[in-house]
């Protein structure tokens, strides 16, 4: 037994398949991977086989860290009693991932995690400055857990590890890491939007943390409005200087990449699909050829944009009646920050909603929308994306949204129809989607309508164009283009 502070570490063996054609991007080098979260040795295996539901993050950072060998930091999902956490210890056995976890207090979690990344960060990121809280405590206690990160993981670095730490959670572990005496490589990668400036200086320790992100080599964002606006905001912060790629300041150098996130298309795709319960199998839909099917799968959060969706759903119905009877709205939402209060009402208005909707429009035999409160594995959701004849994906606001390029994926030869959210960081490049602005109800309606009634041929020529995309834009591709350019450094590029 070896003791780190505030850290018990986890290993798990992972089996490569014969034959594989997975790049290694630095034999040489460890990757070590820093989230608010990992996932538990026997959900890490169970992640490989998609028999578990997870988000972007951890789906795309899997696919990087059971390729090669690795170092994965973070948050083991357990909250302590009130109080100091019990003192903690590491074990060590051979394996490829080694599953380093640290536990919060009660106090910590609400505090750091329900606090100031989800109270203060997320909607300030997503723009939704009404529900940002603005409480000194909260941002202290971010502080905090980033420097115990930090302070965990320091020890057990190697002189030549490429350091990846991500998302809004842990901004200053790059920080505390530089300060704790690390200089090695160091990335971090933002998998929300992020706003405007005027936005962003709303934040009190905005300067802050700006000035914090200087300490990392590189930081990659989704899209180049994300990239403009970061880029812009350190500019008005700084008397640094921005090229287009890298932000420079004095002798200090950080690019600013744009690394658009993908999934494993194959996840979606064969055998496993079709093994999977069709959504005739789990609900009783109404018979026959010409009835269509409309799927939707958010986590419960406000960014989603799921009553807006309702609603249109609604103004559909009420404007075209021959569609009565003949389509089903599937919502599928995930249960999320089940303790955030923000969160409890978004559930309450949307279950209120498909409670009206339901009332007002259904038959007998039919009812408008299934409403599936709940967790689905991911070969159960390529299924349904298959037997769907639509998917709405419109958030009002999303970094990228994997769920649109999930949808894509596990079409075949007779495709659904996309609609997808103008607000999303996959609009960017799904551009052969039905396009819509979310906020406009009659619009994104009428762009339903549309979609239910689209020709075959023009379904078929726009998924073809979009599965493009698709395979382009891996998870696989994306974790070793940053790692790529993580190793490569800034050298040369502000000469």
């Amino acid at each position: 037994m070896t003791h780190f502070s505030g850290a018990t570490l986890f290993v798990y063996r992972h089996l490569t398949v014969a034959g594989s054609r997975h790049i290694i991007v630095n034999v040489m080098s460890r990757l070590v991977v820093v989230t608010n979260r990992v996932p538990a040795a026997d959900e890490l295996a169970r992640l490989e086989l998609g028999s578990v539901a997870v988000g972007g993050l951890v789906s795309a950072v899997k696919s990087m860290m059971l390729r090669q060998r690795g170092l994965w930091l973070g948050w083991s999902g357990r909250s302590t009693s009130r109080g100091r956490p019990a003192a903690p210890g590491a074990t060590h056995s051979a394996g490829p991932v080694d599953l380093v976890t640290i536990d919060l207090t009660e106090d910590e979690f609400n505090l750091y995690y329900t606090g100031f990344s989800n109270r203060t960060l997320w909607p300030l990121l997503h723009g939704f400055v009404e529900r940002v809280s603005i409480r000194r405590e909260l941002y202290r206690a971010y502080q905090r857990i980033n420097r115990r990160f930090a302070e965990t993981l320091f020890p057990m670095l190697r002189h030549d590890d490429l350091v990846w730490v991500h998302d809004y959670q842990l901004f200053l572990v790059g920080q505390y890491l530089r300060q704790a005496g690390w200089k090695g490589k160091l990335g971090h990668f933002l998998h929300v939007p992020f706003p405007a400036p005027e936005i962003f200086d709303i934040l009190p320790w905005g300067p802050e943390i700006l000035r914090g992100l200087m300490y990392y080599d590189q930081v990659g964002v989704h899209t180049a409005d994300y990239q403009q606006n970061l880029a812009r905001a350190l500019a008005a912060e700084t008397d640094g200087n921005w090229d287009g790629s890298i932000f420079s300041r004095g002798r200090d150098a950080t690019r600013i990449g744009v690394y658009p996130i993908g999934i494993d298309p194959d996840e979606f795709q064969g055998p496993s699909r079709f093994s999977a319960p069709s959504l005739s199998d789990v609900l009783s839909l109404p018979p026959g050829p010409d009835n269509k099917i409309i799927v939707g799968v958010d986590r419960l959060d406000y960014t989603k944009g799921i009553p807006l969706r309702l609603r249109a759903f609604n103004r559909m119905l009420e404007r075209h009646p021959t569609m009565r009877g003949k389509v089903t709205f599937i919502q599928i939402s995930a249960p999320s920050r089940t303790r955030v209060p923000e969160y409890v009402k978004e559930r309450e208005d949307v279950e209120m909603l498909v409670g009206q909707i339901n009332g007002k429009f259904s038959e007998r035999g039919w009812a408008p929308i299934s409403y599936l409160y709940r967790f689905f594995p991911q070969h159960d959701l390529a299924r349904f994306y298959h037997d769907a004849d639509v998917g709405m994906v419109t958030p009002l606001r999303d970094g990228m949204n994997l769920i649109a390029k999930e949808f894509v994926a596990a079409q075949g030869e007779d495709p659904g129809v996309l609609v997808l959210s103008r607000f999303s960081g996959a609009a960017v490049e799904m551009v052969d989607a039905l396009i819509v602005n979310p906020y406009d109800i009659d619009g994104t309606s009428e762009a339903l309508y549309a979609a239910l009634r689209m020709p075959e041929t023009e379904r078929i020529e726009r998924w073809r164009s979009m599965m493009k995309v698709v395979n382009r834009t891996t998870a696989e591709k994306w974790g070793e283009s940053f790692v790529a350019d993580l190793e490569r450094g800034t050298e040369g590029e502000t000469e």
